[in-house]
């Protein structure tokens, strides 16, 4: 059959307007609808990438302060409490390093110290803790030696046995004139070779670094000697050549961001180095072995009784120092991180807790930049982001083996 030449003509004229506009039309649809799949695969990308940063930051604060604590106490676990023939525990340590700023360095004697965060007028507000490792490295296992003369530059002592030139010693004096004193040394010397006693800690000059074998300047010993500690009789400890006290804390955020910080040795160096970011609050307490609780302990004691049966129940953990640190058993903590992806609607609508009681462990929350909580609804706002809770209990086996 013969084609009629208008319809041939129609038809190969191509696509009408009307056709050319749904062509459109479905492709915008379509682009439209790619678009959406590829931001919603974004922001998914971006929550998991910083959930994942947040994972990492945790775990890494985590493990640093875990082990640091499991260090605490180390070479002096075994010190008596206060009131017992040569008890020092939680003595004000006067310790003195030339090298720093501030040469005077004074603490308590604590395996760990929990330092409370507080506002600018001094009340506690939930602000991040501060907790201050103090430990010994020495590599002798020597107990406590006893010293039965001294000058405000040597102790002579039981035994020398490994106490090497190089070494830092806790000096502590057991008369009842000074109770509580105590103080950091460094061993800069021995008498002659009939001599086996005595170690000197004298200021100036040079020595022979057993741990160097070169010539070393003794730095933590004060010109004027250690007055304080000149007493008939005493005892002395071994913290190796270089015992740490390590403060950690997390930086208040704003413009550079909340980080784990940490003082490398607060008694060698003031320089902080940052162990990770994403670290908005540092929260602990410590596990204080009172027997059966605050209810009956002033009865046990005033009864003669020893309160102490090695658990720490759950009324035990207290943010309190224990007047006694033989009775510290052990401490728990917890880092709160918190990704770096702002999300548009708030994902956090209850503030985190630890220690399984959102009661009476919850962490206080603060805007993004630090202040306190006042901007909801924007970027500012902590609500729009996620966190991660991090907590550890760790006992505090130097002071454990010391009973």
């Amino acid at each position: 059959m013969k084609q009629h030449p208008a319809t041939s003509r129609r038809r190969s004229q191509g696509l009408s307007l009307i056709e050319t506009l749904v062509g459109l039309a479905i492709a915008l649809i379509a682009m439209l609808i790619v678009f959406q799949v590829f931001s919603a695969s974004g922001e998914r990308s971006r929550t998991t990438t910083s959930g994942s940063d947040a994972q990492v930051a945790g775990s890494l604060a985590l493990f640093q302060l875990d082990r640091d604590l499991k260090m605490a106490g180390m070479g002096f676990g075994l010190l008596p409490p206060t009131g017992v023939a040569g008890g020092v525990g939680g003595c004000t340590l006067n310790a003195y390093n030339s090298a720093l700023a501030v040469a005077d360095v004074n603490f308590p004697l604590m395996p760990v110290q929990i330092i409370q965060g507080v506002d600018a007028l001094g009340v506690v507000n939930g602000s991040p803790a501060q907790i201050a490792v103090t430990y010994g490295d020495s590599a002798y296992f020597a107990l406590a030696r006893h010293f039965n003369a001294s000058t405000t530059t040597s102790k002579k002592l039981d035994t020398r046995d490994a106490f090497q030139l190089g070494d830092i010693v806790l000096v502590t004096r057991s008369d009842t004139n000074n109770v509580g004193s105590c103080a950091m040394v460094e061993i800069t010397g021995v008498p002659a070779p009939d001599d086996t006693f005595t170690i000197n800690h004298a200021q100036g000059g040079t020595y022979t670094s057993v741990y160097t074998g070169a010539g070393t300047v003794p730095t933590m010993n004060a010109a004027a000697g250690v007055n304080t500690l000149v007493a008939a009789t005493g005892f002395v400890y071994n913290l190796g050549p270089r015992p740490q006290r390590k403060l950690w804390q997390v930086r208040p955020a704003g413009a550079a961001g909340a980080n784990l910080l940490v003082w490398n040795d607060t008694l060698h160096s003031d320089t902080q180095t940052q162990v990770t970011e994403g670290v908005v609050n540092l929260q602990a307490e410590y596990g204080v072995d009172d027997g059966c609780g605050a209810v009956c302990i002033a009865a046990l004691l005033a009864a003669g009784a020893v309160a102490n049966d090695g658990i720490i129940s759950p009324t035990e953990w207290t943010i309190t120092a224990p007047a006694d640190p033989t009775r510290l058993l052990a401490v728990r903590f917890a880092v709160l991180a918190r990704s770096q992806q702002y999300e548009k609607t708030a994902v956090t609508t209850v503030a985190p807790f630890w220690a399984n009681d959102a009661a009476g462990h919850s962490f206080t929350m603060f805007n993004v930049d630090g202040t306190a909580d006042s901007t909801p609804g924007n970027a500012n706002d902590w609500r729009h982001y996620r966190y991660r809770v991090y907590e550890s209990a760790v006992p505090l086996r130097n002071l454990i083996w010391g009973k």
